[in-house]
């Protein structure tokens, strides 16, 4: 079944004028839906959360570990505690850089969404830092700003959109 492209008149499938407007029916070609391919800068941001995942599974086991060689004094014991403690936000945190990497590489919208949200809080951070004399804080604060308007261009936009 196909229509006249100026009317809309339901047209046989052989007729070369429509019998409404009279507009000559021009065969349709087959329209291909492009899928935009993930861009570089996402996939450098990806690998970046997989490192850092890394880096946070790494300091898990190494607090971990230290966690369960405290001796049996009190001070020992309360430092098994803490260090037990700071071992499992250390997964927690690897476990969400995995998870974002993922997003990333997938072009999931979320993905995209919580990269900004971090970018803005770091960005605060760092501000923040800034203010307090830390004057090594300007070059977070200008990845930060460089994260943030590479999230927002066109086809950064479209990947995660497709």
């Amino acid at each position: 079944m196909t229509f006249c492209p100026s009317c809309g008149n339901e047209l046989e499938s052989n007729a070369k004028f429509c019998p409404k407007c009279g507009k000559q029916n021009e065969p349709q070609q087959p329209t291909r839906t492009v899928i935009p391919s993930r861009p570089t800068g996402i996939t450098i941001l990806g690998i970046l959360h997989i490192l850092g995942g890394i880096v946070f599974a790494a300091a898990a086991l190494v607090f971990g570990a230290a966690s369960t060689m405290m001796g049996n004094s009190f001070m020992g014991g309360f430092m098994s505690v803490v260090g037990g403690a700071l071992a499992a936000v250390f997964v927690i945190v690897a476990i969400l850089d995995f998870a974002i990497a993922s997003a990333l590489f997938s072009g999931k919208r979320w993905g995209r969404t919580v990269v900004i949200v971090l970018s803005i809080i770091d960005l605060i951070f760092e501000v923040v830092s800034i203010a307090g004399g830390n004057v090594f804080s300007i070059a977070g604060i200008i990845l930060d700003l460089i994260v943030l308007y590479y999230m927002w261009r066109p086809h950064v936009i479209a990947y995660f959109y497709k």
